[in-house]
C-alpha cells in the first residue's frame, strides 16, 4: 500500500513540475496564432448554478461542491458546419457539461476550454442518437439517426482536430470516449429522451 501511495506522489509530483515548466516556457514565447473559429461562431452559454446553498448538512454541501461538475446551457441557436458540409444546429435551452474531464486533470485540460465545442456536439448527439441538420432550403431534419456511439466518439475527435489542431489531447480524449463512454451512452439509450425540435 506504501509503495502505491508514494506511485501516486511521484506521479503528482512530475504532472506538477511539468505544468510549472510549460507555464514557464508560454512566459517567455508568443502564442500568437488566430484560432480556427471565429468569435461570432463560439455557442452563446450560460452558467447553471451548482446546488450548494441548499444542501442539508456540511457534508453534502462539501460533497457537491468537489463532485458537482458545472454545467452550461445554451442561450440561443447554435450552428456549426460538419466536415461533410453538413449544417449542425443545437437548440437553445440545451445543457450540457462540456468535455468529461476527471477534475483532478482540470488544471492541465479545461472541460470548457480545447474541448468546448467537440464536447458541446458529442453531449447532446449521446443524449439523442442524433442532430439536427439544417438543409439548404431552411428545414430542419434529424442527422445521424443511423450512427453508433462510435460513430459519435469519431466525431468528437475529428471535430476536436479541426477546431483545436492538438492531435495529442483529440485522441487522448477519444481513448478515454472509448474506454468509459459505453456508460454514459447506456444510460442515455434508457432514459431514450425526445430531443426537442429546433425553432429557426
Amino acid at each position: 500500500m506504501l509503495d502505491f501511495i508514494y506511485c501516486i506522489g511521484w506521479i503528482a509530483t512530475v504532472l506538477l513540475a511539468a505544468y510549472l515548466l510549460l507555464y514557464i516556457i508560454k512566459i517567455f514565447i508568443h502564442l500568437d496564432a488566430l484560432p480556427a473559429i471565429s468569435l461570432d461562431s463560439m455557442p452563446v452559454v450560460k452558467p447553471v448554478p451548482i446546488p450548494t446553498k441548499n444542501q442539508k448538512t456540511k457534508l453534502q454541501k462539501l460533497v457537491a461542491s468537489i463532485f458537482e461538475v458545472r454545467k452550461w446551457v445554451l442561450t440561443e441557436n447554435w450552428y456549426y458546419e460538419l466536415s461533410d458540409g453538413s449544417k449542425i444546429v443545437i437548440p437553445k435551452g440545451f445543457e450540457f457539461d462540456g468535455a468529461s474531464i476527471p477534475r483532478l486533470l482540470w488544471a492541465v485540460l479545461s472541460p470548457t476550454g480545447l474541448l468546448l465545442i467537440p464536447g458541446l456536439v458529442h453531449d447532446y448527439a449521446y443524449m439523442y442518437a442524433q442532430l439536427w441538420q439544417v438543409s439548404s432550403n431552411g428545414v430542419v431534419e434529424p442527422y445521424g439517426q443511423d450512427k453508433s456511439r462510435k460513430d459519435w466518439d469519431k466525431l468528437f475527435r475529428s471535430m476536436g482536430q479541426e477546431i483545436n489542431g492538438f492531435s495529442f489531447v483529440n485522441y487522448i480524449s477519444w481513448f478515454a470516449l472509448w474506454l468509459g463512454g459505453w456508460l454514459v451512452w447506456r444510460g442515455h439509450r434508457k432514459a431514450n429522451k425526445t430531443p426537442t425540435k429546433p425553432v429557426l
